[in-house]
């Protein structure tokens, strides 16, 4: 199930933060935006497959931050759809951007299976040596790939 009701923001970024761990600044449920994908099992507690955490918002473009519980379970055409129609339709952004450690290959590869486009590299960006790719999505880009529609079940 997608959840994007942010009652449950604080928990779901302690989980993200947990995830990622502490050295990449922090995420206010006050100035986040979150988005989770989350399974839910009979008589037992619910489980988080990925957040996204949606901040650092300007007039034109969002930032997105990602963790998952390291399968692929969590991603689906619906999440995907979820999170860009948010920031596509509802925020009335033109660019989504993420930033993202260059030696995170995992990450990397689903920002271009995504569709997401390399943008740059900054130095020190997540401290000294310690840099970071900027991926990023247009609202035109979006529009024009395959995560622009919700599934058929959706619809």
């Amino acid at each position: 199930m997608i959840v994007t009701d942010q009652q449950y923001a604080p928990v779901f970024l302690k989980w993200m933060r947990d995830r990622i761990g502490g050295d990449i600044g922090e995420f206010d449920a006050n100035e986040c935006r979150t988005i989770a994908h989350v399974m839910f099992h009979e008589g037992r507690d619910p489980e988080i497959l990925a957040v996204v955490a949606i901040n650092r918002w300007s007039p034109f473009a969002c930032e997105g931050n990602i963790a998952s519980d390291g399968t692929r379970r969590w991603f689906s055409r619906d999440f995907a759809f979820t999170v860009y129609d948010f920031v596509f339709r509802h925020a009335a952004k033109t660019r989504f951007n993420f930033t993202v450690s260059v030696d995170n290959e995992a990450a990397i590869g689903m920002h271009e299976k995504l569709g997401h486009k390399y943008v740059a590299c900054l130095e020190d960006a997540f401290g000294e040596d310690n840099d970071a790719f900027i991926y990023g999505l247009t609202r035109k880009q979006w529009l024009a790939g395959p995560w622009s529609k919700p599934s058929k079940q959706e619809k």
